[in-house]
């Protein structure tokens, strides 16, 4: 008789290790938990192992079949940031690719005054860069000098790097220089381990295939010991270890120690697999919908037809990786989330902040103070009085007086603060849950709920009410069901190319050629990695076609095929049928795609198809395993002796006393309680609320059913308005922004809106006031001018600033608005603007910097009604469509705005339904007053009374003149403030003008002074009557229509100068240097020479400010979320090459925080074409304060290698011009500027100084400003330093601050002086001694402003 076979299951978590083990040949099942050992997670495993077999006969003596294990090591070593000395390897010219991380910085507007940045994983300072350079097509460039690279590698070896990461551009294409460079890092380094990109991540995208390398190499040697040690603890106990990937398949050892970034988010998609084999496999319930909460995050994810959802990404605190896993996100909504309310707005916020495991929530009784959701669920009666089988004892009075903290701070009682804990707690799962459904195209209520982790069947059914997800679905033992999933889940494999070609102009047999080749592929590493035996696989593959073995070799495949619309950059993935695609050719995967994205986002395009990776996944066969069924129950109602205790539940402000608390494991098969109750277990406790009941099925799994009806339960508890709906409300709002912003960055045609993210949406109430957005509402301006009907469908388009008051500043910037009807009663407004990259007009990319009027900037669309009642006008947006140079890609993006507002629309009328009218407007009412109290609040406790004035200034127009001033005064009188742009230039005969839109320059106020003191607040337009606005008619910041405005971003940019001038001249938590408050712009087109037309519209970044909380980071953008376009990405589609892409040392402003480093990018030419260049800070300088010293100035030179390779002429280039020829090989040395430094350098850390030149950020001379000296080695002299520093103490020659706080560098006067010097240009000409024409001229401001210039001129002329 043969010996039973086990499997174990083991999930580690942060506080408890799970397990779960499982007889193969009965299903019977027995669980342990232990607690998590995180110095040596193994040590818990073995213990977990030991305490479950121990409940078997003769335990001790069995041997495991298999051990399948999900373990968050490599998330851990992350997270707590103790991963290897990674040493990395790039391609000569971007040393700082990981330093840079493609400019963003996350948050809104003014997050950048906030945003701390991280550390890069491998540091600069063990960055080397390699000779060499391929193409995007693989073809070598520059050969690889392995003697070179030798010798730059070398002193690295002296570092002791314990990882390598190589990652070189366009390695995708070609691994050949990759190859060749580990081959010499393993020479040098033998017992080191290497990862290569081209291994880790074979796909387009530089700074996300190094970040992913990068990862696989931090977290490698942690991830190998720690496999070594649990192989070795269970030698002789387990016949195989597997660990389970972040896609939810199985790694052999082998695999899953060369790749653990395959595995970071291991433990989530356990949970997932378990739901699939509990539920999908075991009833008729398929399409799910899965809830992981725990104690400080909560983990969503959806399966359909029994199969989870993968993408192709995985997030880890703040670094996004690209590997396949379980689409499972993530929100900070968990047991532990810490409640509170700040004093400026007084709303509850909830998370992401967690108590942790100590001193957790406040019920624990482990000294924590503050309340949380698990207090919550506490005073609410929700909880038993003890946990873990009556182990764990709850301090009910403790939690009660955590949340009466939060009642008193909201002036609520106890019970309503704490259900306005779980509600608000809930919103933010919510989001989470609609963000894996209806942002993917699917209707929560075709699926039900699963909830799952301790704390999720607490919320479950709340959580289905508001999804409509039914029945909810808490499977057996749902705080183990992560360690269930892994013991059920099989061994897979994924292999995949870059596959980048028009599908329409492929050859389908090149497609199946390749997922033969893949196939293979996979076939080989399943049979000599993952240990599945070849004949085990193929009983007779002779006769079959190589596209059909693997149908044989494994239980599931799918060949998976990337394609997207030419021009766009997301991936969507579909899976193909080999069969139908060799019957049906490419038809077949175009009706695919195409069925996919408008699933996706409710269209679809004439746009060419394209194809972008190919991909196979392979798992091993599936056995069937027996699952262990319940015993049927002889009747519906269980015993009495089920009821382990009575508790009283409190649901919407009623009491719900003696309410049964029923153990789990006494229910049977059938049994039904009804709510409101509870079931308990010794991991998890189950809450079904009033009007619900709950039901047993065969396998354990408790469904949760309405019993009352459904309209009933939507408008249960949203009769009145009161603090915590409100918060709901704004929680609601900001996932509607969300959706909005998530569906243009992944569809939109532009670069400039896709990738840099130039874009912004509005949601307003019916009069136009802005509930959600950041750039103030556009919708009053239009309400201003619009007197014609406004009907349900109708959808307008406008580009013209002078039609909405600057609402929009240039002709690209094309807003759609539409109004939203339910019932035929307007209840919202939605909008969205997107720049797009051409409209026409006298220059490609239509922003000409020579423009005398708006005639020459392109289509000029007044608003226009472009669709009545739902039927679109389409023969005017041919007309519109006929004037732009790039057709397809507007008629692309203007799809992506109107289905960006439809989905803001249905979210607006969802809400109303979901809430009902009365609540519905008094949410919105209360929301705009809460931001006029948390504005005034700060108005009157953080700005000083004296008034604030500031001026600063554009070099030039591009036409010779300038500088330009920008002047304003901020006043504060009777809780108001009021800024004054008297004394602002005329408006300019060329195109720098920028008309400053007032509701937009008041949502910038509102931004700055909200983001410090409340981050999370979701502003609106409910404090403008606070801020009065004054700008002169006539002015660049208001000129008179037609005045030429393509080139306004510079005084768009340099008003953010500005606020944060005055605002930080009167609080100090706002005083911030100056720097990259402007976006560079290069635009290159023309004709290649085969004839097809190419046209780029590309933004810089450079230096963010010094500010009071640190280093500004180098070649980042200040812009809410825009990032910068990937390299490889510009490559492939445009005839050029970017050979340098890295900062410039020395160029941020020193100060005790140093300003950030400008950006260095060397563009070369690669055809024939025209460049246009927007750029300003070429003259002046970008200020420090407090002592900080400016940041260096931008430079452009044109180097022109086409009339002399060996000594080429160099041009040096103005900050704005048109149309200047470039031929193929000429190189455009482009140099942004970098932010001022805040605070006496003479103050900061000589050891940071020093650190910063070993990273190349700072120069060894460049250290001597900050008065450090430096030894050769780049230690500090610390006397050398410390006589240095006390010398320019006392030197009177040291710079001295203007204005007492400002440093610019010089005086005007001085910069003029020494321009041509200096910057190689002529100095501008003032506008005043230029004769300036215009209907501003008989303005009685404009003839003071030259009268008064005259006299001062006058004053200076010498005597005759």
């Amino acid at each position: 008789m043969s010996l039973p076979s086990y499997r174990l299951g083991v999930d580690v978590g942060g506080t408890f290790t799970d397990l779960l083990l499982l007889r193969e040949d009965t299903g019977e099942s027995w669980r342990a938990k232990v607690l998590s050992t995180p110095e040596d997670q193994s040590v818990a495993v073995i213990q977990g192992k030991d305490q479950i077999l121990s409940k078997i006969p003769n335990g001790a003596d069995v041997v495991l079949h298999v051990v399948n294990h999900g373990t968050t090591v490599a998330t851990n070593v992350i997270l707590e940031q103790k991963g290897a000395k990674v040493a990395l390897v790039v391609t000569e010219g971007y040393k700082d690719i990981l330093q840079t991380r493609r400019s963003q910085v996350p948050g809104n507007l003014a997050s950048w005054i906030i945003w701390p940045k991280p550390e890069p994983l491998a540091p600069l300072e063990l960055t080397v860069e390699a000779p060499g350079r391929l193409a995007t097509d693989g073809t070598e460039v520059r050969s690889f000098d392995e003697a070179i690279f030798e010798e730059r590698f070398r002193p690295i070896v002296k570092e002791k790097p314990d990882a390598v990461t190589i990652s070189l551009i366009n390695s995708f294409a070609n691994a050949a220089h990759e190859q060749a460079a580990e081959r010499v890092v393993t020479k040098l380094l033998p017992d080191t381990s290497v990862s290569i990109s081209s291994e880790v991540l074979p796909e387009l995208m530089e700074y996300e295939r190094t970040i992913t390398t990068v990862v696989n190499s931090y977290v490698e040697p942690s991830v190998r010991n720690y496999l070594s040690n649990l192989l070795l603890s269970l030698e002789g106990k387990a016949k195989h270890l597997r660990i389970l990937r972040s896609d939810g398949g199985l790694s052999s050892v082998s695999l899953a120690s060369r790749f653990p970034v395959t595995w970071v988010l291991s433990g989530p998609a356990g949970g997932v697999s378990g739901v699939v084999s509990v539920v999908a496999d075991q009833t008729r319930f398929k399409n799910l919908i899965t809830l992981d909460m725990g104690g400080t995050s909560t983990d969503v994810a959806l399966v359909e037809n029994g199969v989870p959802r993968i993408r192709r990404e995985t997030k880890v605190a703040d670094l996004v990786v690209k590997a396949p896993s379980v689409d499972v996100r993530t929100v900070g909504a968990g047991g532990g989330s810490i409640a509170r309310v700040p004093e400026v707005t007084r709303a509850l916020r909830v998370g992401p902040e967690s108590a942790g495991a100590m001193p957790g929530p406040a019920c624990y009784g482990k000294g924590g103070s503050t309340a949380t959701v698990t207090d919550a669920n506490a005073v609410l009666g929700y909880l038993p009085k003890s946990l873990l089988g009556g182990a764990f004892d709850l301090d009910i009075d403790a939690a009660k007086k955590a949340v009466q903290q939060v009642a008193d701070d909201l002036g609520v009682g106890l019970y309503q603060a704490a259900e306005g804990i779980l509600k608000v707690s809930n919103e933010t799962m919510y989001g989470a849950l609609r963000l894996v459904s209806v942002e993917q195209g699917y209707d929560p209520r075709d699926f039900s709920l699963v909830a799952f982790g301790g704390a999720g069947p607490l919320h479950a059914n709340s959580l289905g009410m508001l999804l409509g997800a039914f029945p909810v679905i808490i499977p057996p033992s749902p705080g183990v069901l992560c360690a269930f999933g892994d013991a059920m889940t099989l061994l897979r494999h994924e292999v995949g190319q870059t596959f980048i070609r028009v599908l329409q102009q492929t050859d389908k047999q090149d497609i199946l050629g390749a997922f033969d080749g893949l196939l293979e592929q996979a076939k080989t590493v399943m049979r000599d990695e993952q240990g599945v035996p070849e004949e085990k696989q193929v009983p007779s593959p002779s006769f079959l076609p190589s596209s059909k073995i693997v149908l044989l070799l494994f239980d599931q495949t799918a060949p998976i095929t990337d394609l997207r619309y030419s021009g766009q950059a997301i991936n969507i993935p579909v899976d193909v049928e080999l069969e139908s695609l060799q019957t049906n050719g490419l038809p077949y995967l175009q009706e695919l795609f195409e069925a996919e994205h408008e699933k996706l986002f409710t269209y679809r395009l004439s746009s060419d198809v394209e194809l972008v990776n190919l991909r196979v996944i392979a798992e091993e066969l599936k056995t069937d395993l027996p699952v262990k069924k319940l015993d049927h129950a002889t009747s519906v109602n269980p015993p009495d002796s089920s009821v382990s205790s009575k508790t009283n539940l409190v649901f919407e402000g009623k009491e719900f006393p003696d309410s049964p608390v029923w153990d789990r494991l006494s229910l049977k098969n059938g049994h039904t309680v009804l709510g409101a109750c509870i079931i308990s277990e010794m991991d998890s406790n189950t809450l079904v609320l009033p009007g619900f009941r709950a039901e047993v099925d065969p396998v354990g799994n408790i469904l949760i059913h309405q019993v009352t009806d459904k309209q009933g339960q939507e408008n249960l508890g949203i009769k009145e308005l009161d603090t915590v709906t409100v918060d709901i409300f704004e929680n609601a709002l900001r996932n509607a922004r969300n959706e909005m912003d998530t569906l243009m960055t992944r569809t939109t045609m532009s670069p400039a809106i896709r990738e840099q993210q130039d874009e912004f949406n509005v949601i307003a109430e019916p009069t136009g006031k802005m509930i959600a957005g950041q750039f103030g509402s556009f919708i009053g301006g239009f309400l201003d001018v619009w007197k014609d009907d406004i009907e349900p469908g109708d959808i307008f388009l406008t580009n013209d600033p002078y039609s909405v008051s600057g609402a929009v500043s240039h002709h690209n910037d094309w807003l759609i608005l539409m109004p939203i009807h339910l019932n035929k009663r307007l209840i919202a407004w939605t909008a969205n603007f997107g720049h797009m990259t051409d409209v026409g007009g006298s220059v490609p990319g239509s922003l000409p910097c020579a423009a005398s009027s708006i005639f020459g900037e392109g289509i000029q669309i007044p608003i226009t009604k472009v669709a009545s009642k739902g039927v679109w006008n389409e023969d005017l947006m041919e007309v519109i469509y006929r004037n732009v140079r790039l057709p397809d890609w507007n008629r692309g993006d203007v799809r992506a705005l109107v289905a960006a507002c439809t989905i803001a629309g249905n979210r607006m009328i969802e809400l109303y339904t979901r809430f009902g009218d009365t609540v519905y407007f008094a949410a919105i009412d209360e929301l705009l007053s809460r931001n006029r109290r948390a504005v005034s609040s700060i108005i009157n406790t953080s700005i000083a009374d004296e008034p604030a004035y500031f001026e600063d200034w554009i070099d030039d127009d591009g036409q010779g003149i300038g500088p330009w001033k920008l002047a304003c005064t901020m006043s504060k009188k009777d809780g108001r403030l009021k800024f004054d742009f008297s004394g602002t230039d005329p408006q300019s005969p060329s195109s720098i003008n920028f008309y400053l839109n007032i509701n937009m320059f008041k949502m910038f106020v509102g931004v700055y002074l909200l983001v410090v003191y409340d981050s999370s607040v979701v502003a609106n337009d409910g404090f403008h009557d606070l801020i009065d606005v004054h700008i002169p008619e006539g002015s660049l910041l208001k000129p008179i229509r037609p005045a030429a405005v393509s080139c306004r971003t510079h005084f768009l940019a340099r008003i953010m100068d500005v606020l944060s001038a005055l605002l930080g001249q009167k609080s100090p938590d706002f005083m911030t240097a100056a720097g990259f408050s402007d976006s560079p712009h290069l635009m290159y087109s023309g004709y290649k020479q085969s004839g097809e037309w190419f046209q780029l519209y590309w933004i810089g970044f450079g230096g963010i400010p010094g500010r009071p909380i640190g280093d500004g980071p180098d070649g980042h953008c200040l812009w809410p979320a825009m990032k910068a376009i990937p390299n490889e990405f510009l490559e492939l589609y445009y005839p050029l090459r970017i050979e340098v892409f890295n900062t410039v040392a020395d160029s941020g402003g020193p100060g005790l925080y140093r300003g950030g480093n400008a950006q260095r990018i060397f563009w070369r030419f690669l055809e024939e074409g025209m460049i246009s260049i927007h750029d300003d800070r070429w003259l002046s300088k970008p200020w420090g304060v407090l002592g900080g010293e400016p940041g260096a100035r931008s430079t452009k030179v044109l180097v022109k290698y086409s009339k002399d390779a060996d000594n080429p002429p160099r041009e040096a280039l103005g900050s704005k011009q048109d149309r200047i020829k470039v031929s193929a090989e000429d190189v455009l040395e482009w140099i942004t500027w970098g932010g001022g430094g805040w605070g006496d350098p003479l103050k900061r850390d000589p050891e940071a100084v020093a650190l910063e030149v070993r990273r190349r950020l700072v120069t060894a001379e460049g250290a001597r400003r900050y008065g450090v000296m430096l030894h050769e080695d780049c230690s500090v002299d610390v006397q050398g330093t410390a006589n240095l520093r006390e010398e320019m103490r006392t030197v009177s020659s040291r710079e001295k601050l203007n204005d007492g706080v400002f440093n610019r560098g010089g005086s005007w006067e001085e910069l003029r002086a020494n321009c041509l010097k200096e910057t190689g240009l002529p100095a501008p000409t003032p506008p005043w001694e230029v004769s300036l024409r215009g209907p501003m001229s008989q303005l009685p401001w404009f003839k003071e402003w030259k009268e008064k210039h005259d006299r001062e001129a006058a004053r200076k002329r010498p005597p005759s």
